[in-house]
């Protein structure tokens, strides 16, 4: 009986272990897993040769600060926005931003002659972006509004002055669907002032 009584005891000790060891890792599985990380795509490089020897001038650029931070921003209604724990950029937003930007620009203009701000002393460009970024949220399963304010510069002489407010519906479900959606904001916003240098050159 005694014998009995210390096998339960011993039994019951090491289903209490086993109880806790799975609630730990249990957390630190849904701590570790539970935060999906996202990247803004960008328009894909030619694959022919690129001729143009035009030089472009990126920044700088602004955005609110609302928005540079790991989590990913939308709005719940036109007061209340949402800042994402569980679905958060992989790296800066700002550097996502400009990135996809420089990126596009590169691809649409076809030339590799192409700097985000600060860039040396030794880069002249020939053509200058400056970019505000007023706003930039949308609903998740709704659309998504990008608002700038962006210039074109030649030899530090502003060119233009021109507000883009660009509309981009969100084709799918989720927060996946939502940064496809910014990524073709973005796009967007490139064509316009690829089509403006275009006209210039």
């Amino acid at each position: 009986m005694k014998n009995s009584f210390i096998i339960l005891s011993f039994l019951f000790v090491i289903s209490g272990i086993n109880a806790c060891s799975s609630s730990i890792g249990g957390t630190n599985s849904t701590n570790l897993g539970g935060t999906r990380f996202y990247s803004l795509s960008s328009i894909p490089p030619s694959s022919g040769t690129i001729l143009n020897k035009l030089s472009i001038g990126i920044g700088p650029v602004g955005i609110p600060r609302l928005l540079n931070r790991p989590q990913i921003v939308s709005r719940k209604n036109k007061t209340e926005i949402i800042m994402s724990e569980n679905h958060q950029w992989g790296g800066s937003y700002k550097e996502e931003l400009i990135k996809a930007l420089t990126d596009n620009l590169s691809a649409l203009l076809k030339t590799e002659k192409i700097e985000q701000y600060p860039w040396k002393s030794s880069f002249k460009p020939d053509y200058q972006a400056r970019i505000d970024i007023e706003s930039f949220d949308g609903s998740i399963n709704k659309s998504v509004t990008l608002n700038a304010r962006w210039r074109l510069l030649r030899n530090n002489k502003e060119l233009l002055v021109k507000r883009a407010v660009i509309e981009i519906p969100v084709k799918g479900t989720g927060y996946n669907a939502y940064v496809k959606a910014q990524s073709q904001a973005i796009t967007r916003l490139s064509r316009e002032i690829t089509e403006q240098i275009q006209q210039r050159n």
